[in-house]
C-alpha cells in the first residue's frame, strides 16, 4: 500500500460520519419507503460539514483533500447507499464553486461557520445539456427539463446543463463542439417532478427537475471544459471528471463493504435473517466469501492509490497527464465493476435467504446495480481509457 495512504490522518469529518451511522441507517430505512432522505438527517449531516468538504475555503467551506471527501462518501454509503449517493452529488457539484466569480461564489456557496463546522448551501443537478438558453440583456433565459436530480429536494441551488443560443446559432468551441453551460438556478426557480420509482437507490429522490423561461444573470454559470478556475488549489486542479468518477465509485465501494459484513452476520446467524442450516462451514461459501472480500479491498486500494498519486503530483506543482486521467477513470470504473461482482457473489452464496425483504443483501444487490448504470463508471469508460492508450485517434479530453 502507498505510504501516503497508510500515513494519512483521518479527518474529523470521517469520524463524524461514523458517529452518525445509526442515524443514517434509520433515515435510510425511511428513505427507502418515501423515495427521499428525510430532511432532518440532511440538516444534521450538513451541520457537521459533511457536504461542505469540497466547498472553497474562501466561501466558508472545508476545501479538504480529495481522498478525505471520497472516504466520507464511502463511509456514509456503508451506512446507507441513498444517503451516500446524495452526499456524493452534493460534494461533486460543490467543486464547481471554484469556477464562479467571487460574487456568485459567495451567493451560491457562502457558508456560515458554526464553531468548527460549516453550514453550507447545498447544490445538486445534472450536467447533461437538456436545457436551452437564449442570450438576453444581462444574462441568459433558460427552459428545460433534466432527469436524475438526485437529492434535489434538499437543495438551495440546482444546476442544469444548457446549450445557449445567440441569435440563430448555438455557442460552440473552435472545434465545433457545442458549449455546455452549467447554469445555477435558485430552488425557487425550479419545479421538481414526482416521478422517481426505481428498483434500487430508491431513497435518492432522483426526480426530474424543470425550469421555464427562467433568467440566469451574467456569470452565474460555468462552461464545461472552458471556464477558468477562480481558485488555485490541488483540489480544484484535480481533474473534475476524474474526481467525479472516483466519487461515484465510492458509493458502490461502501455498499460492497457493507455487503461483506452483512453476509458475515447472515452466515454466523447474527443478522436479521437466520439460516436454518449453517452455510459458514461450506467450503464453497468460504471460497466465495473470501474472494468477495478480497475483490472489494483490491478495488478500494486501487482507487485510493491512484487518487493519492494524482494528488501528490498536484501538491508538488506537477502537471497532470493524459495517463493520469486514464488511470483515474480506469480505477473508478474497475472499482465499481469489482464491487458489483463481489455483491453478486455474496447474493448468490446466500441462496434463498437473500430474497427476503428484510435481508439486507437484496437491497445491496438492487442498489449497487443501479449505481453501475451511471455514465461516469460505465463500461464505455473502460473502452475510452483503452482507446486513449492504444489509438492515436482517441478523444482523450473526455477523460
Amino acid at each position: 500500500m502507498d505510504a501516503n495512504l497508510a500515513g494519512m490522518p483521518q479527518g474529523k469529518e470521517l469520524t463524524l460520519a461514523r458517529e452518525c451511522r445509526g442515524d443514517i441507517e434509520r433515515a435510510g430505512a425511511v428513505a427507502e419507503q418515501e423515495f427521499r432522505v428525510p430532511s432532518s438527517l440532511i440538516q444534521k449531516l450538513n451541520s457537521h460539514g459533511l457536504f461542505a468538504m469540497t466547498v472553497p475555503e474562501k466561501f466558508g467551506g472545508g476545501q479538504k483533500p480529495a481522498l478525505e471527501s471520497l472516504r466520507v462518501i464511502e463511509e456514509i454509503s456503508y451506512a446507507d447507499s441513498a444517503v451516500g449517493w446524495c452526499g456524493m452529488i452534493y460534494s461533486t457539484t460543490a467543486v464547481l464553486g471554484s469556477f464562479l466569480s467571487e460574487r456568485w461564489g459567495q451567493t451560491v456557496y457562502g457558508a456560515q461557520r458554526l464553531g468548527d463546522t460549516y453550514l453550507s448551501p447545498i447544490t445538486a443537478g445534472a450536467a447533461a445539456p437538456s436545457g436551452r438558453g437564449e442570450r438576453v440583456d444581462g444574462g441568459v433565459r433558460v427552459s428545460g427539463r433534466w432527469a436524475w436530480g438526485s437529492g434535489s429536494h434538499h437543495c438551495d441551488w440546482i444546476c442544469g446543463g444548457t446549450l445557449v443560443s445567440q441569435g440563430d446559432d448555438i455557442l460552440r468551441f473552435e472545434n465545433g463542439e457545442p458549449q455546455v453551460h452549467v447554469m445555477f438556478f435558485h430552488k425557487d426557480q425550479v419545479k421538481l417532478h414526482d416521478n422517481w420509482n426505481p428498483s434500487g437507490l430508491r431513497g435518492t429522490g432522483s426526480v426530474d427537475f424543470e425550469v421555464t423561461e427562467q433568467f440566469v444573470p451574467e456569470g452565474r454559470w460555468t462552461v464545461l471544459g472552458s471556464s477558468r478556475r477562480q481558485i488555485d488549489s490541488p483540489l480544484y486542479r484535480f481533474p473534475f471528471f476524474g474526481f467525479f468518477a472516483a466519487a461515484v465509485a465510492s458509493v458502490p465501494l461502501g455498499i460492497a463493504r457493507r455487503a461483506v459484513d452483512d453476509f458475515y452476520d447472515l452466515a454466523c446467524g447474527t443478522g436479521p435473517v437466520n439460516k436454518t442450516s449453517s452455510i459458514r462451514e461450506s467450503s464453497i461459501t468460504q471460497l466465495e466469501f473470501g474472494q468477495a472480500e478480497a475483490m472489494v479491498e483490491a478495488a478500494r486500494r486501487y482507487l485510493q492509490d491512484v487518487v493519492a498519486q494524482v494528488w501528490d503530483k498536484l501538491v508538488a506543482g506537477e502537471s497532470i497527464s493524459v495517463a493520469d486521467r486514464r488511470h483515474l477513470r480506469l480505477a473508478a470504473s474497475q472499482a465499481t465493476v469489482m464491487s458489483a461482482a463481489a455483491v453478486d457473489k455474496l447474493y448468490n452464496a446466500a441462496g434463498g435467504a437473500a430474497l427476503q425483504g428484510h435481508c439486507p443483501l437484496q437491497k445491496h444487490f438492487r442498489d449497487i446495480h443501479t449505481a453501475t448504470q451511471h455514465r461516469m463508471v460505465s463500461p464505455e469508460v473502460l473502452r475510452m481509457a483503452g482507446a486513449a492508450r492504444l489509438s492515436e485517434k482517441a478523444v482523450s479530453y473526455q477523460l
